[in-house]
């Protein structure tokens, strides 16, 4: 006989587990987030429903006031609710976003962190590879007492912005705000002024700031790639000037080691979305709570916070000044204490004003502030690249940025104190080479010829694939069709395709620009890319340079097409010759010692994991370059 009552509890099963995670929740949290905490929610017997949308900039990361109900203990808690935008597979656990956050408020004197951190509170809810949804006890525990520093910042403003208050907001409480914040991270959270004892190099207190953001995959790769030099020329300057991109290479300075750092514990996304602010019963500068402490360093560059926060605000709100206010900002914001204010509207001054003002009075005694006046110019620049390659970052305000990175090292550079720049100086290189791992047999590759149809590729073509290892489950046809517009997207970020270029979507999973570069996601998750190689009257070059640039491009696209995650790739390369000869030798040269009719093909026998293809993608490029010629000069004919 059927059992009714077995499906009675089947059906009442269901819906209970359709309500722990309420619908308008669920509508801003992608599927993945949803399953998992309905799985613990019916584990632990508690339920989530929204109270309300925390603005969180322009992240992609959802953060959520949420409301905890816990049937087993029959209480309900208010709790910060949030939701990594991406996985921290390429990291080791223990650097994740919650043990980070744990450890910012267990390392924290007690006394700021009960008023000013928020506070981690349940496991975190595992959703996938790495990912974790965290909950967070908000500092002062009154919800409604608060407000975000942004909604302040567009009240101070006059804005009518969705995140605006009708909370009264002068540009000296604003200022006043920003400048408490700072002073609570460098008083209260740190104590005296203090140095590491091994001072850095230039290259590596830039990469604390952008990380491996200049590596292939990166969002300030391509644009690193179209400024190789030493030095910069750039619309409205009227001298090149230090170029940021070669700086943070190693350029100039190379391995010497002149930072004297200032170190010490710092949030590592300071800005006014993560920031809350009592503004009931009046403002309250000294009632301030800092939120998403998932980049929290406790040995980190103590310029980096009040720089980013500077810069945050100047994006957020640069539709508020005139062409003239933003060519005098420039100079002011690199050294406030030799401009004159001139046509700055006031709420700037009075910030940079006050942010300094709380970096000074911290090192008052500690003779350290020629440190402070360098590494302030360094992490302006390295702020301003981050900004420069955020896609947030309103594209008419690029130039400004870059602008900025530039004056920043140019005036570092400059310095005195410092020795001498020596443009022969060699670029860092990583201290060890990327970690490659042999297979016992090739993984399947899908070449060019299977993946476009004749004459969608250039007739010549240098061709990069990265097969996932382990093999990633099959995606489905629809799941490509998505595709399409990210695969696009993906190319012109990395300048495969120009802005202007046409690009012909054939086939689901498949990009291809009228130059004949291209790319492509398969079924397999394999991820593909190619351009046309640089041809003479010979043919086809192959140009030792012309290539690892060309496949630092090719990994720039692969990285940042929007295809499933792989624990590691394996990499397959070849040369599509198109039936013509292919010779190799530097560009613009009339002798072309070695031809060649057949394809050098690499095959997919060693794999990399994620990570280090990611950090260490330029070296990866420079390797496949070479590998590619030895291939090539094994089975090359002498003419």
């Amino acid at each position: 006989m059927p059992d009714h009552a077995g499906a009675r509890d089947d059906k009442h099963g269901e819906a209970m587990e359709e309500e722990i995670v309420g619908a308008a929740l669920a509508a801003g949290l992608d599927a993945s987030v949803v399953e998992a905490l309905t799985e613990t929610g019916a584990l632990h017997k508690r339920e989530y429903q929204l109270d309300r949308w925390l603005v969180n900039g322009r992240s992609r990361a959802p953060v959520a006031v949420a409301l905890e109900m816990d049937h087993r203990t029959l209480s309900t808690q208010r709790l910060l609710l949030k939701v990594p935008a991406t996985d921290d597979t390429g990291i080791r656990l223990i650097e994740s976003e919650y043990v980070r956050h744990r450890n910012a408020y267990d390392e924290a004197p007690a006394e700021f962190a009960e008023a000013h951190l928020t506070r981690p509170v349940r496991e975190p809810v595992r959703v996938g590879k790495g990912r974790f949804v965290t909950f967070q006890a908000i500092a002062g525990d009154d919800i409604e007492s608060v407000e975000v520093l942004t909604a302040l910042l567009n009240s101070m403003l006059g804005t009518a912005a969705e995140d605006a208050t009708e909370i009264a907001c002068t540009a000296g409480d604003f200022a006043e705000i920003c400048g408490t914040v700072v002073r609570g991270v460098l008083h209260s959270w740190n104590g005296r002024p203090r140095t590491r004892p091994q001072a850095f190099t230039v290259a590596e207190f830039l990469g604390l700031h952008i990380q491996h953001q200049l590596e292939p995959g990166g969002r300030l790769h391509a644009l690193s790639m179209e400024h190789r030099g030493d030095r910069i020329e750039i619309a409205g300057e009227v001298r090149p000037l230090v170029n940021p991109f070669a700086l943070a290479g190693g350029a100039l300075f190379g391995d010497r080691r002149i930072v004297r750092g200032l170190v010490g514990r710092t949030h590592g996304d300071l800005h006014t979305d993560n920031v809350l602010v009592r503004v009931h019963p009046a403002v309250d500068a000294a009632a301030f709570h800092l939120i998403d402490l998932a980049l929290y360093e406790p040995e980190g560059p103590m310029t980096r916070d009040p720089a980013h926060l500077l810069l945050y605000i100047l994006a957020r709100r640069m539709d508020t000044l005139s062409a003239m206010q933003r060519e005098g900002l420039l100079d002011y914001v690199i050294a406030p204490d030799e401009h004159l204010v001139g046509r700055l509207p006031n709420w700037l001054v009075e910030l940079i004003t006050c942010l300094d003002r709380a970096f000074l009075g911290w090192l008052e005694g500690s003779g350290l502030q020629p440190e402070w006046r360098r590494q302030r110019l360094l992490s302006l620049a390295g702020c301003a690249m981050l900004f420069l390659g955020r896609k947030s970052t309103n594209s008419e305000d690029r130039a400004w940025f870059l602008r900025l990175a530039a004056r920043a090292a140019d005036r570092f550079v400059g310095m005195p104190g410092l020795p001498a720049p020596d443009p022969a100086a060699a670029r860092s290189v990583p201290v060890s080479p990327p970690a490659w791992r042999a297979l016992p047999d090739p993984l399947p590759v899908t070449w060019i010829s299977g993946l476009v149809r004749p004459r969608t590729a250039a007739r010549t073509a240098l061709e990069l694939h990265l097969v996932p290892f382990p093999p990633v489950e099959r995606l489905a046809a629809g799941r490509l069709e998505a595709l399409k517009e990210g695969l696009v997207a993906a190319g012109r970020e990395a300048r495969l395709f120009q802005e202007d270029e046409e690009v012909r979507q054939e086939d689901p999973g498949v990009a291809a620009g009228s130059s004949g570069a291209g790319l492509a996601v398969t079924r397999t998750g394999q991820r593909s890319a190619w351009s046309g190689l640089p041809n003479d009257r010979w043919g086809a070059i192959l140009d030792r340079n012309d290539l690892a640039v060309r496949l630092r491009g090719l990994l720039d696209a692969l990285l940042r097409v929007p295809a499933p995650e792989s624990d590691g790739f394996g990499i397959a390369l070849s040369v599509e010759t198109g039936g013509l000869v292919v010779s190799e030798g530097p560009v613009h040269t009339s002798v072309r010692p070695r031809l060649m009719a057949a394809a050098p093909r690499l095959l997919a026998d060693e794999v990399l994991v994620r990570h280090e293809l990611a950090s260490r993608g330029g070296a990866v490029a420079d390797e496949l370059a070479e590998r590619l010629l030895l291939a090539f000069s094994q089975g090359t004919e002498q003419r």
